[in-house]
């Protein structure tokens, strides 16, 4: 009875319903909710993940950000105004003078202070070597950042000395160094984490998920042998097939809308939202229709979800390399590098994309 009815035959109206029944058993998914409520803990605490995750890789990045005034206890023959408390002053830290290390000590173990710096007595212009030592915390990244901190200072002081002291060399003739100074910068580690990394990843995640969803929703109605029972009522292979193509996609830019807006809460700016978010549709789109054609063509779940993964890996390993692959549009888009023509061109591209992997999703419906 099955094979009686028309596999291409489509109702708006069914679709609708399967696409609600499908709803209704995605929101008592605990896997699927599981994956949203990590997406959510990413996105509503991005800014502080973004700062530890870059310090892993990079942890010089965390110069660039202002954390604030660290405490520095200084200690030995420095006044308030030797040139090296001047230059602790002018910068991020705000220097302590103490007399005497165990008071400084004291008052590093307490946590009053998060270092200390023991200054020798010979002079800058003296003629023995200047060791100064440093007491950093335990903990690595305090310890990296009050490094960070100190590490300006230090250097312009150290470059105060060498003047003074290769004065004094026979023969000395300072070098005329002409230094060309480039005129653009290259972008901050932590601006690059941000929209380049993160971004892409979080708000294509639900797309990744739905495709996934996909491979589920219909393989399980073959499995179980229920498809049969949904083709004798008047309800075609198409309708059921559509039904679920169609939640999984809508279901990606919504909640890419969510984690984009706890970003902008998190006071990342990003541009062109709604563009965006058409951007994570019609992908969404595309890696659903993918995933849709290996089910139907598979029908069990462990060989379509293999196949699935190895295809997304893929495309995600190949998506860095192309300039206008979805996931380097979301960073364009995002930071405003890209102009509206082009973003019509591309977002038509793979919309074109869709529409010819829906026709391959029809044939392979036909087929059965």
């Amino acid at each position: 009875m099955a094979k009686q009815k028309s596999n291409m035959t489509l109702s708006p109206r069914i679709v609708m319903l399967i696409a609600k029944k499908e709803y209704r058993v995605v929101m008592h998914e605990r896997t699927f909710i599981l994956s949203v409520l990590i997406q959510l803990f990413i996105a509503s605490f991005s800014t502080f993940l973004v700062i530890g995750l870059t310090s892993f890789y990079d942890p010089t990045a965390l110069g660039e950000l202002d954390m604030g005034s660290t405490k520095i206890a200084v200690v030995g023959n420095v006044d308030n105004d030797s040139e090296l408390y001047l230059l602790l002053q002018n910068s991020d830290l705000a220097p302590i003078l103490y007399g005497e290390f165990s008071d400084a000590y004291t008052a590093f173990y307490d946590r009053r202070v998060d270092a200390i710096l023991i200054i020798p007595d010979e002079p800058p212009g003296g003629y023995e070597i200047l060791d100064i030592d440093i007491y950093l915390p335990r903990s690595d990244l305090k310890a990296t950042l009050v490094s960070l901190q100190l590490k300006e200072p230090l250097e312009k002081f150290e470059q105060s000395v060498r003047d003074i002291r290769t004065k004094r060399i026979s023969g000395y003739t300072p070098l005329d160094l002409n230094i060309v100074e480039r005129k653009t910068k290259t972008s901050s580690t932590y601006f690059e984490f941000l929209y380049v990394a993160l971004l892409p990843l979080l708000v294509f995640t639900p797309a990744f998920i739905s495709g996934g969803l996909v491979v589920d929703f219909i393989t399980e109605e073959f499995e179980r042998k229920t498809i049969d029972l949904l083709l004798v009522s008047p309800i075609s292979l198409l309708d059921v097939i559509s039904g679920k193509v169609l939640l999984a996609t809508i279901i990606a830019p919504v909640q890419a809308l969510a984690w984009v807006l706890l970003l902008m809460m998190n006071g990342i700016v990003i541009h062109n939202v709604v563009t965006i978010l058409l951007l994570v549709l019609v992908t969404a789109m595309i890696l659903v229709l993918v995933s849709g054609i290996i089910s139907v063509m598979f029908k069990e779940r462990g060989m379509a979800q293999l196949f699935y993964s190895l295809i997304l890996i893929f495309l995600f390993m190949i998506s860095y390399l192309f300039t206008n692959s979805p996931m380097n549009l979301v960073t364009r888009l995002s930071i405003q590098s890209i102009g509206g023509l082009e973003t019509v061109i591309w977002l038509g591209g793979y919309s074109l994309l869709a529409v010819v992997l829906y026709g391959g999703l029809l044939k392979v419906v036909e087929g059965e």
